[in-house]
């Protein structure tokens, strides 16, 4: 090729990569500037986002591991509409409407309301979705609709739907517990899903964890591109689990008594707690109305905001035992002196004992027996208003406790510099001032245990999520000390006696000592104008045993519509407190006292023998027969003997074992032993399971003791399911799981 030519040719290769140049910079102005409106709209309808993905939430166990709320996987479902998408995948609505029908619960026709392109068809382009979800059906599924859908994925098959991962709290037992847990969802001011009440709300931040990030590929609607996998550019941290200080046995007992006190009395409201009185920890916490986590959008607003146990109103007589301590420690009464009952007058107002005539002259400890309104007055005064101030301030009525939960309210307390005489008067006896029933429990672990008033809490500790291993234990906080163990002694004596010449339906355990008082308070008018003469809140607090406290039991039942003649505590309240102490004291087989004089035999700090004013006629009580070693035979006469019923559990030739034990003490006549015959186990050590359907969860915990056998209760009402047969062999000491549904009718 000669030179002349090469150069030509290099002159037109120059021309055209010039022309070139020229074209593509004037088609990059063209679009930039004509084409600019265009071209933004469309880039809209893909955008990337980068999204916040929390990481795990803690799950909540009762102090025994047992699960009370959990994450579980979900999945959103996410359906194209892109109908360019769809013919290129040679797909139609109609198949994806097949598809998801059976899975999701829907009709096809439903679905096509959601996922029919032509829904969408009059929106400008710009605004048209790519991807739609299939509403609150589709909003989480479980792992097995999404496994389906990867499945058909794996098929290259029906490419347009698609699910994201969308966790799901569950809470496996319904409303058990549901004012402790509290529940978890959108929150209304940040648009995201935390904890909204009970411990779900004060420890979100340690649930939750720390969020992660991931970049999405989104319509401008927020709607997740069908094909497009979401990038993780940051890891999350998983929240941590939380242990509580809740026992759900207890919780069950709890559960289960105010359904009995609902069904029973129609209250208005109705809250039991069940304490620890030597560290604080609360073992039950329960409110009527309830509601059930899981479902709290569909809970009337009463449900979820009464944590009555929180809620302060007036106390009535349960505050006495606070007023007996100040005045026992101040050395301003002796409980032998007398005094006349009935009524006084104090700045010109006529204050009576709830009998409306008193009891004659009586001594101090008598009235504290008869709970005289008289008698605490004079109390009061002989106290005065800055030293009974001093005393309820150092039990810590003047301030919340601290527990956490949410919606602690504060108390109601009287100016001691503007307070009158009446209002110490009524302050003696539990009126006209306000305090809450967390409170009081709070007050009365200080006379349970010898002073201390300890912070009630309802975490025990924070745990790894992953490993299970422990990174914070709650510690017991003590909030203050009042008066010291010699006056408290006296009090829980004088409680005890209380309970003891009560009727013996009400308090009394038989073989155990129990120290409580009653509350009888009037509710205040809507006006504030007096106190009305037909609405009452009920209550009963105490502890047992008297002398080393293992439990600590508050009731309160608010006003009572049915079934209620008598409207005291000792009717109403009381014994749903014996109740759910008898179970408790058995479930963690606390030893009954042999010595045991009885009930009505309490003897008063001068050696006498105290009777109430009213006093009751006591059922007939018998020893309880040792069966151990007999044949069915004999223990049926010895039963009939004794005037006593039995129930047999086991196919053994002898008794082996009995409940309650023969060196419980009495029982009354016509009260159940259950007896045990074996032996049917291996020289192993171990026990043949009896068949617990159909029993109450008491039953259960009965028979079961008989066994040495423990008991892992899910649920509510009679054993409709055990996860071993009858007749299996286990080892002595094995927890035996039981699920528990109500009674169908």
């Amino acid at each position: 090729m000669s030179e002349r030519v090469f150069k030509k040719r290099v002159r037109l290769l120059a021309i055209c990569l010039m022309a070139g140049l020229l074209s593509l910079v004037i088609r990059l102005m063209y679009i930039q500037v004509a084409q600019a409106d265009e071209l933004s709209a469309k880039a809209e309808n893909w955008l990337v986002a980068t999204v916040d993905i929390p990481g795990t939430r803690g799950t909540i166990y009762d102090r025994e591991g047992q699960k009370l709320a959990f994450t579980g996987v979900a999945y959103e479902i996410s359906v194209s509409v892109n109908e360019k998408a769809m013919k290129e995948w040679n797909e139609t609505p109609e198949m994806y409407a097949q598809f998801l029908a059976p899975l999701v619960g829907m009709t096809e026709a439903e679905l096509m309301e959601y996922i029919d392109p032509a829904k969408y068809a009059n929106r400008p382009e710009a605004d048209r979705p790519k991807a739609v979800g299939i509403g609150p059906k589709g909003a989480k599924v479980d792992s097995a609709v999404h496994d389906k859908i990867v499945a058909m994925h794996d098929q290259q098959k029906l490419r347009g739907v698609n699910t994201f991962r969308k966790d799901i709290r569950r809470y496996p037992n319904g409303n058990f517990a549901a004012h402790v847990l509290g529940y978890f969802g959108i929150n209304d001011q940040e648009k995201k899903e935390i904890g909204l009440a009970g411990v779900e709300s004060v420890y979100n931040d340690k649930l939750s964890g720390h969020p992660g990030t991931v970049v999405m590929y989104t319509d401008r609607n927020g709607n997740p591109l069908p094909n497009y996998e979401p990038e993780t550019t940051k890891q999350a941290v998983d929240g941590e689990d939380l242990v509580l200080t809740i026992d759900s046995t207890i919780q069950h007992f709890v559960e289960e008594e105010l359904d009995n006190i609902v069904n029973k009395y129609g209250p208005k409201h109705a809250s039991i707690i069940v304490a620890d009185p030597n560290n604080g920890e609360i073992l039950a916490l329960g409110n009527r109305p309830h509601y059930n986590p899981a479902e709290y959008a569909k809970a009337e607003p009463e449900s979820l905001w009464n944590n009555w146990a929180l809620r302060s109103f007036e106390p009535g007589s349960t505050f006495k035992s606070f007023v007996l301590t100040a005045a026992l420690a101040e050395h301003k009464v002796d409980l032998s002196d007398t005094f006349a009952s009935g009524q006084i007058a104090v700045d010109g107002y006529l204050i009576k004992d709830w009998n409306g005539i008193g009891f004659g002259t009586i001594s101090y400890r008598e009235g504290v027996y008869n709970s005289s309104n008289v008698g605490f007055v004079k109390i009061g005064q002989k106290l005065g208003k800055e030293s009974l101030y001093e005393y309820l301030y150092d039990f810590g009525f003047q301030k919340p406790t601290g527990i956490d939960l949410p919606g602690e309210e504060q108390s109601t307390l009287f100016n001691v510099a503007k307070m009158r005489d009446v209002d110490l008067a009524s302050t003696s006896f539990g009126q006209g001032v306000s305090v809450t029933p967390i409170q009081q429990v709070a007050a009365m672990m200080a006379i349970a245990n010898g002073g201390k008033v300890y912070q009630p809490h309802v975490v025990k500790e924070f745990r790894d999520q992953k490993t299970g291993q422990t990174l914070r234990e709650v510690k017991p906080k003590v909030l203050s000390e009042v008066a010291n163990d010699e006056v408290m002694s006296t009090v829980r004596e004088v409680m005890e006696e209380t309970i003891s010449v009560e009727d013996p339906s009400h308090g009394y355990i038989k073989g155990y000592h129990v120290a409580g008082k009653t509350g009888t308070a009037q509710v205040p008018k809507a006006d504030r104008s007096g106190y009305s003469d037909s609405a009452y809140r009920l209550s009963f607090i105490g502890f047992a045993p008297a002398d080393k406290p293992k439990f600590l039991i508050y009731v309160t039942v608010d006003q009572p519509t049915r079934n209620a003649p008598y409207m005291f505590g000792s009717y109403i309240a009381e014994p749903s407190g014996k109740a759910v102490l008898e179970n408790a004291l058995r479930y963690y087989q606390v030893p009954a006292d042999p010595s045991d004089p009885g009930h009505g035999q309490q003897a008063g700090a001068a050696g006498q023998q105290q009777q109430p004013a009213k006093p009751q006629t006591p059922k007939a009580f018998v020893d309880v027969p040792d069966f151990v070693g007999t044949t069915k035979e004999s223990a049926a006469k010895i039963a009939a003997d004794s005037k006593l019923k039995l129930k047999s559990v086991g196919e053994g030739p002898k008794v082996t074992g009995q409940w309650p034990d023969a060196g419980t003490g009495q029982v009354p006549e016509g009260a159940e032993i259950k007896l045990y015959y074996g032996p049917e186990g291996s020289a192993e050590g171990k026990v043949k399971l009896p068949d617990l359907t159909g029993l109450s969860l008491r039953e259960a915990i009965e028979t079961l003791s008989l066994l040495q056998l423990k008991i892992d209760p899910a649920g509510t009402g009679y054993v409709t399911k055990q996860e071993l047969p009858a007749g299996t062999l286990v080892p002595v000491g094995s927890p035996v799981k039981i699920t528990l549904s109500p009674q169908q009718s």
